[in-house]
């Protein structure tokens, strides 16, 4: 079960004690159990983020002065914004920015890559193989060694929809040769986010690609093999572009009739000068409705 902490919003990573893999653990609870590639079991560790002594450079990791604005060997800017500091040393569990290299007080190197965290006993939903975490696209990406599926957390999945355009992307994701499934098993059915446990939703990516993928809202999006292919292909097509512009034209027109039926029920036919605050207004919220209906197009 994901922690429900105070600190949900901020990534939060934790190092293998052998290796020193980094995992992204936002999704997973105190204590839960985390399997590494290495091999080795290690338990998730919380800890309220304390926001830290600019000790270190956030850039290079080089030592910099109490009261220094810049780092005197890169230049990098040193600043304590707390908006900026959205992620949490996987060390000494200090605030840093998402995109540091270092952790600005203790200075162990931040991987850029982390890897989305499994919990201990977790296996492939489709067909119960073992599941191995890797890094695409500068995110993250879970894999079953058997049937090929991925699991993608929302962050990742948009930056791979983002990444598209290019071509060697899907290339990619191939790194596993899926195993034929029995023919008793070639019917989709519904299966449970790697996550909470709960059953997927089946969502067809962007109401109109073709592709019906497995979405837990809260966490992420299961692709069954070759599935991820197609979608990156539907948008280098056009098709996710294509949707978002027929649900604004489905928003806008909802709101030209709503505005209709509204002044028809008032009888009458102009809009008073005092009254343009209002249709300002409904502009405002019409943006609000198309940004959440542009993420209902992705999950």
């Amino acid at each position: 079960m994901a922690s429900q902490s105070s600190d949900a919003t901020f990534r939060l990573l934790n190092a293998c004690y052998s290796c020193g893999r980094q995992y992204d653990v936002s999704h997973l609870s105190h204590g839960a159990s985390v399997r590494c590639e290495c091999g080795l079991r290690f338990q998730v560790r919380v800890q309220t983020p304390h926001s830290p002594r600019a000790l270190r450079c956030s850039g290079c990791g080089a030592h910099v002065a109490a009261d220094a604005r810049s780092c005197a060997y890169c230049s990098a800017e040193v600043t304590l914004e707390e908006r900026r500091l959205t992620a949490v040393c996987p060390k000494c569990f200090a605030r840093t920015g998402r995109d540091a290299r270092h952790c600005m007080e203790c200075g162990v190197a931040i991987s850029p890559q982390a890897l989305y965290a499994l919990e201990d006993g977790v296996n492939c939903p489709r067909c119960k193989g073992e599941l191995h975490a890797r890094g695409v696209a500068q995110g993250s990406i879970v894999e079953c060694a058997r049937c090929g599926g991925l699991w993608l957390g929302h962050e990742d999945f948009v930056r791979v929809c983002a990444s598209a355009e290019n071509e060697s992307l899907a290339e990619q994701f191939h790194v596993v040769q899926p195993t034929p499934p029995p023919a008793a098993s070639t019917t989709a059915a519904y299966v449970p986010c790697v996550v909470c446990r709960e059953f997927m939703n089946r969502r067809n990516y962007a109401s109109a690609s073709g592709v019906v993928m497995d979405v837990c809202k809260p966490h992420g999006v299961w692709l069954d093999h070759g599935e991820i292919d197609k979608i990156l292909e539907f948008i280098r097509r056009g098709g996710l572009e294509r949707a978002r512009r027929r649900q604004i034209e489905k928003l806008e027109d909802q709101r030209r009739r709503l505005r209709a039926e509204q002044v028809a029920a008032s009888g009458r036919y102009e809009v008073r000068a005092e009254e343009r605050g209002s249709l300002f207004g409904d502009r405002a919220l019409l943006g609000v409705e198309l940004g959440a209906a542009f993420l209902d197009l992705l999950f």
